[in-house]
């Protein structure tokens, strides 16, 4: 068994091996089956903006999935601090003024607060899940730490290029399962 370090190694490099073709059908299997998802319910949704250069699902095809099909579902994005390791977040929208930060990732300039209180869905980034919703990120533990501070009914949902493992061995204590996976082939929930 592999550890997390050897996990998220192993993934980031399969993840950049992808041709660019296969990354586009990869990215519009998640979309047919985040579509399948269930929205009614949602009024915010806390979506991740892709570091494309690390070949991240591309979250973008998504928002205008949602801006088009459901209009009144709130966009949420996030600012993260990097001498804090928190991420605060503000209402996304087509007019937002949005700067790379100094790993690469887009953020909001400014914009209108949005309380993680409010959230009820939040996409989760990751390089690889198990069957049991345990999930490997890039190891800051940014949304870990997002996640334990939003309402205990917020659904969890991870986006995957690639299927579960069997299992991640040395999951921590303060380690946030997921409630759903989505891959390019199917929906898991936990």
């Amino acid at each position: 068994m592999m550890t997390k370090n050897e996990l998220r190694t192993y993934y980031r490099h399969l993840r950049s091996q992808l041709a660019p073709s296969e990354e586009i059908d990869l990215n519009l299997g998640l979309l047919e089956n985040l579509k399948r998802l269930e929205w009614q319910n949602v009024k915010f949704c806390h979506v991740f903006l892709p570091i494309l250069k690390f070949h991240e699902p591309n979250t973008l095809l998504l928002i205008s999935y949602l801006q088009e099909k459901f209009p009144e579902i709130q966009i949420v994005i996030s600012k993260s601090n990097l001498q804090s390791n928190v991420m605060s977040h503000y209402l996304y929208d087509d007019k937002l003024a949005l700067a790379h930060n100094q790993w690469g990732i887009l953020e909001p300039v400014e914009g209108v607060y949005v309380d993680e209180k409010s959230i009820d869905m939040v996409l989760v980034p990751l390089l690889i899940s198990d069957k049991a919703g345990n999930r490997i990120g890039y190891g800051k533990g940014y949304y870990d730490r997002f996640l334990s501070s939003c309402r205990p009914d917020v659904k969890k949902v991870g986006l995957s290029f690639f299927e579960p493992i069997a299992i991640i061995e040395d999951i921590d204590p303060h380690d946030i399962p997921l409630d759903v996976c989505v891959t390019p082939k199917t929906i898991y929930y936990y």
